[in-house]
């Protein structure tokens, strides 16, 4: 497992990190809170240096806001 960064922010069905450990060929990755699998990876965008990522979550999450601070990890 790799860690990515912490979620700043969940939007709908969206969580937003950002991260400096990221690559183009982490999108499509599995994200994972711990054992958890909350999601996958489906683009970065912003400054290459730091870019920031966006992870669609699962459908059967409910309270998405819970996980806002948490460390995420991708395998």
């Amino acid at each position: 497992m790799k860690s990515v960064g912490t979620v700043l922010h969940s939007i709908g069905p969206l969580f937003i990190l950002r991260s400096k450990k990221v690559r183009i060929k982490d999108i499509g990755a599995d994200a994972y809170i711990g054992e958890k699998k909350i999601g996958k990876v489906i683009e970065l965008f912003g400054p290459v240096e730091n870019p920031y990522v966006k992870i669609v979550s699962r459908k059967d999450i409910k309270d998405k806001k819970k996980f806002v601070g948490k460390d995420v990890s991708i395998r």
